[in-house]
């Protein structure tokens, strides 16, 4: 008994006996024990911090950049608390320690200034959040998503799934391009060469229909085309679009460039190659050297039987948006640039068979061309089917000049696509050329007949007055046309 009473005696001797180590006194069991319980704190506090940002956190609705900062902010002042709180709860005199933590702390500094740096750099990163957890960013050639930051480094995930440990020092000292900063919608550049024969107007039109086929591709801020330079090869335009994917950007770029393709060989518009001109000083003589007997024999058969005269094929005509303006009355003498105008302002609405476009008595806020498919023209109170539009055919410019409800109701007989211009891209296209709006006055005055219809509706509106309409019709438009739109 006496045995196990002195082995239990020297092993407490042995852990509480102070051990002097310069001027320092501290135990075995102190130490023991700040060791565990640092251990105890640093489990403790990371299973907290991980329990309030996938639980706690998530629950409140808090971003996932928020919830990281939040939680890894947490952990470490957790763990700092317990560095300075637990020693002197086991029993150890932080006060004697400090002289000899002081020159510790400055051969730290020196021979791990990296891992300080990347230290504050983490810190600087969880408090001012320039880029946070789930952020798709740039940096240098590499591009991914932000998975994780922690106070050393942050990982980062890219396209092709690979797990990249950057320090967090390359974050803070480099350029960063943050595609999720603010705003996550962005602009994109697609250059398109073309031939420079082509027509710009019909360049135009391919470029934006070719936005449009894209359901990735934002309306508003609407697409837009700019003619870049001229080459030597080729007349240089510009596809700028904007998205709100910033993680799909890449394949939505090339998802254009394979609709544009498309559309360039629907129009016929061809992408120039690289020229190259060869000159020969002696073609003839060349010529001769790979010449055979039987090639010489048969070019003279060839010489002396006539070739037939193949007819040239005939292609269906494919109107091309300007085209199908250029049908529109008030259009037929607009310049190109001003159809260009029009073109890039408007839209195209996709609408399903047997939905009504508008109903009789709506307000005239747009007018319509038929890209493809049909509608009907129908009155609804007099239940009385009117007519039938196809690809090609137009309606609703005079509700829109005029300011005026519609006459009737339209509904698709098949799944339509239409070329829409509403009154807000007519008003804006009047402002920037207000001289058209005579010639448009121009030729309403010869409907003259079908305003004077519509004289009483005119009247309840109080927009006409008198005889204005039949004694002054172009002037009575007029002034109708620039109250309203005010031009």
């Amino acid at each position: 008994m006496s045995l196990v009473r002195s082995i239990i005696q020297f092993f407490h001797d042995l852990l509480t006996t102070p051990l002097r180590i310069g001027g320092i006194s501290v135990s075995i069991n102190s130490i023991l024990t700040t060791l565990i319980a640092l251990s105890l704190v640093v489990l403790f506090s990371r299973y907290l911090s991980n329990w309030i940002r996938d639980q706690l956190l998530v629950k409140l609705g808090v971003q996932e950049g928020t919830r990281e900062a939040i939680s890894t902010i947490l952990r470490y002042f957790a763990i700092a608390l317990a560095v300075i709180v637990v020693p002197q709860m086991a029993g150890v005199d932080m006060r004697s320690i400090s002289f000899l933590a002081g020159g510790l702390g400055i051969g730290i500094g020196f021979g791990f200034q990296g891992l300080a740096q990347n230290f504050v750099s983490g810190l600087i990163l969880l408090l001012e959040r320039p880029v946070q957890v789930g952020d798709y960013i740039e940096l240098g050639d590499l591009e991914g998503t932000i998975r994780k930051i922690s106070i050393r480094s942050t990982v980062l995930v890219t396209n092709d799934g690979i797990s990249i440990i950057i320090p967090n020092s390359d974050l803070i000292d480099n350029r960063i391009i943050n595609w999720s900063y603010g705003d996550i919608k962005s602009r994109i550049h697609i250059p398109v060469p073309v031939d420079h024969s082509s027509d710009p107007v019909l360049v135009t039109e391919a470029l934006l229909a070719s936005a449009r086929q894209e359901p990735r591709v934002l309306m508003r801020p609407a697409p837009q085309v700019w003619l870049s330079h001229f080459g030597e090869d080729a007349i240089n335009y510009e596809l700028l679009v904007w998205i709100d994917q910033p993680r799909a950007r890449l394949p939505i770029r090339s998802a254009l460039n394979y609709i544009i393709q498309m559309q360039l060989r629907h129009h016929n518009i061809r992408i120039p190659l690289t020229q190259m001109d060869l000159w020969l000083r002696n073609p003839e003589s060349l010529r001769n050297l790979f010449i055979t007997p039987d090639q010489i024999s048969s070019q003279a058969q060839t010489q002396e039987s006539p070739t037939p005269e193949i007819p040239p094929s005939s292609y269906p005509e494919n109107l091309s948006l300007k085209d199908l303006l250029r049908q529109v009355t008030y259009f037929e003498n607009f310049a190109d640039l001003e159809l260009l105008s029009l073109i890039e302002k408007g839209y195209r609405q996709t609408i399903l068979p047997q939905e009504f476009i508008f109903h009789e008595g709506d307000p005239g806020n747009a007018f319509h061309i038929i890209l493809s498919g049909s509608v009907e023209i129908v009155s609804e109170k007099a239940n009385k089917h009117i007519r039938d539009l196809y690809a090609g055919d137009f309606f609703g410019e005079l509700a829109l000049v005029m300011g005026i409800p519609r006459s009737a109701a339209v509904k698709t007989l098949e799944t339509t696509i239409l070329f829409v211009v509403n009154r807000d891209v007519f008003q804006g296209f009047l402002t920037s050329y207000p001289q058209l709006a005579d010639q448009i006055a121009e030729k309403l005055v010869e409907r003259k007949e079908e305003l004077i219809q519509r004289r009483k509706l005119f009247q309840e509106m109080g927009i006409l007055e008198n005889d204005d309409l039949e004694q002054n019709p172009l002037v009575w438009i007029r002034q109708r046309m620039r109250s309203l739109f005010g031009i």
